[in-house]
């Protein structure tokens, strides 16, 4: 089952962050939207390319095991995502050692604090090239941007003989 990209604009107010998790819609299908690599938002094979668009849609995005959707109250839409749904391009760094704060701006718009609930991990690819990730909220990670990487990159000391950053009192390793 296919709706329009109107259809589902319609259904909340971008005012307010929705409560997704509190959702049960009862239709549930799928829409031709993929998010690419670089974060970019397609419908129909065509970039989206209002940025209002795609941020009001960031915030109704919902993921369950692998699989991503677009929710609201009314109806449980599945996506593709190529890798992850959204990409770190800004990151602003104050204080130092245990009291940095690592604040992060994704490419829709959000922006958040690495920490206990947007913690900072490493994973590798296919190729074994190293690939650092932040969580943006409720199970939906960010790939950080190559010039974000180099950014973090700097800031790595070692605690215990164990790469990593602070951030709002966490400790994130990078080893491995």
């Amino acid at each position: 089952m296919t709706t329009g990209l109107e259809s589902l604009v319609a259904q909340f107010d971008l005012r307010n962050k929705p409560p997704v998790e509190q959702w049960k819609p009862e239709k549930i299908g799928s829409i031709d939207i993929k998010i690419n690599r670089e974060g970019e938002w397609f419908h129909n094979g065509s970039k989206i390319q209002r940025n209002r668009m795609v941020a009001l849609f960031s915030t109704i995005l919902w993921r369950e095991d692998d699989s991503y959707y677009l929710i609201t109250p009314a109806e449980k839409l599945k996506i593709e995502v190529e890798e992850v749904p959204f990409i770190a391009v800004l990151m602003e760094v104050s204080g130092a050692g245990e009291t940095q704060l690592l604040n992060f701006t994704d490419n829709t718009g959000n922006r958040f604090n690495a920490g206990a609930e947007h913690h900072l991990w490493l994973s590798h690819s296919d190729d074994e090239q190293p690939a650092p990730y932040v969580m943006v909220r409720r199970n939906l990670p960010a790939k950080l941007s190559r010039a974000v990487y180099y950014q973090l990159a700097d800031l790595l000391i070692e605690k215990d003989s164990i790469p990593g950053v602070w951030s709002n009192g966490v400790f994130f390793e990078f080893s491995g």
